[in-house]
């Protein structure tokens, strides 16, 4: 992923504090992947296709967002850092552009 491909993102690096024990977060944030159903998609559960083929099928029907998508939207909106985002969360194929996962997100 490129910088303007993260453009337009509000992104932060935590401070640290004694109250997050200077590690510049505190709490916990979820990320999720929601699969939505569409012909395709049936289809390929139907034909009990293999999770990485299901996969596949649901991240080129563009109504898919990965884990590490997820997460970099959040770091966009200043949720988490960057740095916690790719430390964490698993690097199957490469993220979309940040319009495009604002577009899926219906932001």
């Amino acid at each position: 992923m490129t910088g303007n491909e993260l453009k337009g993102g509000n992104f932060h690096k935590g401070e640290g504090c004694p109250h997050c024990r200077h590690t510049g977060y505190t709490g916990r944030i979820g990320v999720f992947e929601m699969l939505l159903m569409n012909d395709s998609v049936r289809d390929a559960v139907l034909e009990r296709k293999t999770s990485h083929a299901l996969r596949t099928t649901c991240f080129k029907a563009h109504e898919f967002m990965t884990l590490l998508e997820d997460g970099l939207l959040k770091a966009a909106k200043g949720v988490t850092t960057i740095s916690e985002v790719l430390r964490c969360l698993p690097r199957l194929q490469p993220p979309r552009s940040l319009a495009t996962l604002r577009r899926i997100a219906g932001e």
